[in-house]
């Protein structure tokens, strides 16, 4: 069902990806879907990092616009932006109920970095601020239980609960991996492999791993 987690742990924002998309084919209605384990839902960007899931090309035009948006140095509208996307959807004949997705980003607030997740439905485009110290998971089908999200969510933990912030960035990757490992063991739709970003609210300082086996870092950054 492929899968996105999104939290801000109070000084940190976390985002991570699984590596499974599904695509159908709108054309030829009766053709199997389309099921690919190494596409990268998580996209660099200056202040940080975008990601996506649902209806692929939506999340890729999305993405595309925010970026043309952005370059124009004006205010950005996400809902605008998510209209746009959709309307091209729409233009190209896939049905409203097909062209959906979730779209989650880093964006400078009045306070450091903010988290927002942009909701594009049938019939609803809508956005939000992820509140502190809660998760948000972006499941191609279905949700998950209370007792699982309550599970995860009370093992978050800010920065300085920890000696060091690579100790805080090893907490987190070992839950992440866990909760990866065990929903793609239920489910085929979801890869046990995913990339990962974490971010210092307060500094724009950040780090993107890709995990598989084992954890790599990746990549080093200072917003």
């Amino acid at each position: 069902m492929t899968l996105i987690i999104a939290a801000d742990v109070q000084d940190h924002l976390i985002l991570a990806g699984d590596h499974c998309a599904v695509m159908l084919r709108v054309s030829n209605q009766g053709a199997p879907e389309v099921v690919l384990k190494n596409y990268r839902k998580m996209y660099p960007w200056k202040y940080g990092i975008v990601a996506a899931s649902g209806d692929v090309f939506v999340t890729v035009w999305f993405c595309r616009l925010f970026l043309h948006h952005e370059s124009t140095s004006r205010p950005i509208d996400l809902l605008q932006v998510a209209r746009e996307a959709k309307q091209i959807r729409t233009r190209n004949g896939v049905p409203c109920n097909q062209s959906t997705g979730n779209i989650f980003l880093t964006l400078p607030g009045r306070e450091g970095f903010d988290l927002y997740c942009v909701s594009i439905e049938a019939d609803t485009i809508d956005y939000e601020i992820i509140e502190p110290i809660t998760t948000q998971f972006s499941f191609g089908k279905g949700a998950l239980d209370d007792p699982a999200y309550n599970a995860f969510n009370s093992c978050l933990r800010p920065s300085f609960y920890f000696q060091s912030v690579d100790a805080f960035h090893s907490h987190h990757l070992a839950l992440l991996s866990a909760f990866f490992r065990r929903q793609s063991a239920i489910d085929e739709l979801v890869t046990a492999s995913f990339d990962a970003f974490m971010l210092d609210k307060r500094t724009g300082i950040g780090a993107f791993w890709q995990i598989s086996e084992t954890s790599k870092q990746i990549a080093y950054i200072d917003l």
